[in-house]
């Protein structure tokens, strides 16, 4: 009966994840809040019981039947079907690994917002695998549809370039420490999207070429070789007009923020949770453009990154 504690950063992907379907090769950050999980042998023989916090306070608990993982209790009936699917698909993956006569208490904690988009599924992800002693990337393309970055960024110490080749994975961390790391920050939105739907209507809707594959891996690799903020900037601003080009939508900065005193970059799934903000302008002026805005969730880059 295997314990222990696990713990996953949470992430953010600097260039996008849309095109990273396609091969395009993509930076993402780990970032120091994340999600813990501690697992206890010696519970209720047969079950499962877990318990979920977010920050401060409790948020979701189930209790699992053994083996077949049957939600006997639960809080929440939505998120119990899918932490057991989660579950299931891990015993696919390691038969056996559940046994009728073990018990175990779970208690999992997160260490952000769960609005905020962060990475709360991909950590989950990562914490089962190293539990069930599986690998977190086939686990996660078990039964999500996303490029499986963002499990890789779980356990980095580092930033991460990401690319699928040939539908495979290939990762390397590297370094990202410019001289102007203070201009950059992140801003929420208001609103979190859901990743799985977004990449699914883009996947739908988008027309890719081989020339936008390129394009978006070349301004990836700017973007990490950039030395000063207004050539930063300028990749941000690329980046923005090739992915709104194929989603037929204005950039955020153009739709929303048109007069920022710098650029904007959507993260992620394109047009929700966070954006990335860069201005040679003071922090203070930041901040107030953006209370000014109604938004008053902003994260410096040096606070946030691991």
């Amino acid at each position: 009966m295997k314990t222990g504690d696990y713990y996953s950063a949470g992430k953010l992907l600097l260039t996008g994840e849309y095109l990273v379907l396609y091969g395009a090769q993509a930076l993402a950050i780990p970032l120091n809040v994340g999600q813990g999980m501690t697992v206890l042998a010696g519970g209720e023989p047969g079950m499962i019981h877990w318990k979920t916090r977010v920050l401060d306070g409790d948020w979701f608990s189930a209790g699992f039947r053994l083996p077949e993982l049957d939600v006997a209790e639960t809080s929440d009936l939505s998120l119990a079907s899918g932490l057991r699917g989660i579950l299931t698909a891990g015993a696919d993956l390691n038969p056996g690994f559940f046994k009728e006569q073990d018990g175990y208490e779970i208690h999992s904690r997160l260490d952000f917002d769960i609005r905020w988009g962060w990475g709360s599924s991909s950590s989950l992800v990562s914490n089962i695998a190293w539990w069930m002693e599986i690998d977190p990337y086939h686990l996660f393309k078990k039964i999500f549809g996303g490029s499986g970055y963002d499990v890789f960024c779980a356990r980095a110490k580092k930033p991460i370039l990401f690319q699928l080749i040939d539908n495979k994975p290939l990762v390397s961390e590297v370094e990202f420490n410019p001289t102007f790391l203070e201009k950059l920050y992140f801003v929420y939105l208001g609103h979190k999207q859901d990743s799985q739907q977004s990449v699914s209507r883009f996947r739908s809707e988008a027309s890719v070429s081989k020339i936008d594959i390129e394009a978006i891996s070349g301004l990836t690799r700017e973007m990490l070789a950039s030395k000063s903020l207004l050539d930063f900037m300028g990749v941000m601003n690329r980046h923005e007009d090739i992915v709104a080009s194929l989603l037929n939508i204005p950039p955020v900065g153009k739709s929303r923020f048109p007069d920022f005193p710098g650029s904007l970059k959507s993260l992620g799934a394109w047009g929700g949770d966070f954006i990335m903000a860069a201005s040679s302008e003071s922090e203070e002026t930041v901040r107030d453009y953006f209370r000014s805005k109604g938004l008053g969730v902003i994260f410096r880059y040096l606070d946030l990154a691991l």
